[in-house]
């Protein structure tokens, strides 16, 4: 440690001591060793990475439910345990009868693994068709691009690059983020079922780092159509008839910013899908501490975090070329996880709060608020009597003393509370009053609780296998639960619990966001049928003026068939502000068509 480094943690401990004096009626927070003494366990190579559905989450979870244990909270999962237990999607192996057959103009057999590998979001099934050459795949009508235009693709096998055109070219209008999403496979794949093709066979761009076919790794939903990846030879060898090569066409294409897709004259091939999506059970953590005042511990707060992360990599890591390397996932959610623990034992050792404590560690998170959704459905005590969630997702970073805090204005009590709270710690809070963003919190206030989302920043080890306990910031940690305690220890004893207050959609304005704003909060639990079920609507949103509502489930948008949230993205960003898209909706059985007019974001 730096011996600036050493001034500061010195400062903090001091500060710690002080607000201790202080708050002499708050509980007894366990010293910032102790919080980081969470934080190696949780990370520990044993963890695994703490994947849902794996056995390293599991251990992480019995590691959860003893710290519950020993602190003497009483279990408030099922069965009279600590655990509440849910489905997880935990991989994609290969079937039987995979295939990828070249059938004319000459005949051959490809080898799986070596030259082809289906696409963990494919469709199950076969298809036969014409080849035709797509070159990125890519439809941006706000560029004035369509690798599309002029073709017929309908019960054909479209054949496409990886990447986008220049893109090593900063001036490349591809290149600007607006536009980033132009180069992912969803857009590629969701694009060719959109213009009708039966199925999408993607090749490395020539000049990609990486030539070899990738993983067959992915939790996701099928896309609904048949897609596999291909060699950069065999993709030469279906482009051999046209007397071009791909190195070639993807040159021109970049040169000229102008698509070169044609059909590839007697080529057609063969492609059979056939995957399992093994499930398994994740599971969040739930203890409870029971009120202590007789007219207030029917009510309760509940104060979460996350405690699954990546596991090995893959679907979600920033850190590609290391798939099969363990993410230990320190500050996310290590971190917030260790606070829930420390937050845990401090009320337990005081005797509890006036209003009844429920704590939660979420797992599923990772694979969008799993965990949280289904604790909204199945709460350990009523939902209508959860008077606040507080909500710590990678608080181990604490950086120049500022701690962002989401949800302010979520009930219009929380920023009275928050400054008062703040007192003599030395942070400076940066408030935000849109309780909305990807973490659990947004799952309870899409249910109408009141919220508050802690967080000490991104950092350039975010989903990478080199966010380890090493570089947590331990007594800054302490102090953003010092921060959480007193919110808590507040809202506690108030007579009067934190009144609801449902946020506007944001002002718009130019520019702040990618794509245009609808306004809608999908149910990310609600995962296993086709459509998005809706959980909430933004007040003021494009959404709620054009009558959607939540408990709705999206079945089309803008002429989109709507099966999974990939697809509704999809549709939605292939629109501008200001366009007026028309969205089915199932609704208590029967369909309803409405009409909306986008918006920008903020």
């Amino acid at each position: 440690m730096t011996s600036k480094a050493l001034r500061r943690s010195l400062a903090h401990a001091l500060v710690l001591l002080t607000v201790t004096a202080v708050f002499a009626a708050d509980p007894t927070l366990p010293p910032a060793t102790w919080f980081l003494e969470q934080v190696k366990a949780l990370s520990a190579p044993e963890m695994d990475g703490r994947g849902s559905g794996t056995p390293g989450a599991e251990r992480a979870g019995q590691y959860i439910a003893r710290v519950f244990t020993e602190a003497g909270l009483k279990p408030g999962g099922d069965n009279g345990t600590f655990f509440q237990s849910f489905p997880v999607s935990t991989g994609i192996t290969l079937g039987n009868g995979n295939a990828l057959a070249i059938v004319a103009p000459t005949t051959r057999d490809l080898t799986l693994g070596k030259e082809f590998l289906p696409l963990a979001v494919s469709a199950d099934g076969s298809a036969e068709g014409d080849v035709i050459f797509v070159g990125y795949g890519i439809t941006a009508r706000d560029l004035n691009y369509d690798d599309y235009a002029d073709l017929d693709v309908r019960d054909k096998i479209v054949l496409a690059m990886t990447g986008e055109p220049r893109s090593n070219d900063a001036s490349s209008p591809f290149r600007r983020p607006e536009a980033y999403h132009y180069s992912e496979r969803s857009h590629k794949i969701i694009n060719a079922r959109e213009h009708g093709a039966r199925a999408i066979l993607l090749v490395a761009h020539p000049e990609a780092p990486r030539q070899s076919l990738p993983s067959l790794r992915g939790i996701a939903q099928p896309w609904n159509i048949l897609a596999s990846s291909l060699t950069g030879r065999v993709a030469d060898t279906l482009l051999a008839p046209s007397g071009r090569r791909l190195a070639a066409l993807a040159a021109e294409i970049d040169k000229k910013l102008a698509p070169q897709s044609s059909t590839l004259p007697g080529v057609r091939v063969r492609l059979t899908v056939s995957l399992k999506r093994e499930r398994g059970t994740a599971a969040n953590v739930v203890g409870i501490l029971p009120g202590t005042d007789e007219k207030l511990r029917d009510e309760a707060i509940v104060i979460g975090a996350h405690y699954d992360h990546l596991g090995r990599g893959g679907e979600g890591s920033l850190a590609p070329d290391q798939v099969g390397t363990i993410h230990p996932g320190a500050d996310d959610n290590a971190s917030g996880t260790a606070a829930v623990l420390g937050l845990a034992r401090a009320f337990a050792a005081a005797g509890g709060a006036p209003r009844t404590l429920v704590f939660v560690t979420f797992a599923g998170e990772e694979m969008g608020l799993l965990g949280s959704a289904h604790y909204v459905r199945h709460p350990a005590l009523p939902l209508d009597r959860t008077v606040l969630m507080v909500n710590l997702d990678m608080v181990g970073r604490l950086r120049n003393d500022k701690v962002f805090v989401g949800g302010a204005d979520s009930a219009k009590e929380l920023r009275q509370v928050l400054d008062d709270a703040a007192r003599g710690l030395g942070l400076t809070l940066q408030l935000r009053g849109d309780p909305f963003s990807p973490s659990d919190h947004t799952s309870f206030y899409a249910a109408g609780r009141p919220v508050l989302f802690l967080f000490t920043g991104a950092h350039g080890d975010y989903h990478r296998p080199t966010d380890t306990w090493e570089k947590i910031n331990a007594p800054g940690l302490a102090s953003v639960a010092t921060l959480a305690m007193r919110v808590v220890s507040a809202v506690a004893r108030e007579a009067t619990p934190p009144a609801y207050v449902r946020i506007e959609a944001p002002v718009r304005g130019q520019g702040g966001g990618y794509g245009p704003f609808f306004g809608v909060i999908p149910d990310f639990g609600d995962a296993d049928r086709p459509g998005v079920k809706i959980t909430g609507v933004r007040a003021g949103s494009p959404a709620e003026k054009a009558g959607v509502r939540a408990g709705d489930i999206i079945v089309k948008f803008a002429g989109v068939d709507v099966k999974t949230l990939e697809d509704l993205t999809f549709a939605l960003r292939g629109h501008r502000a200001g366009d007026r898209v028309d969205v089915v909706v199932e609704r208590d059985g029967k369909e309803h068509q409405v009409s909306a007019v986008l918006e920008n974001r903020r």
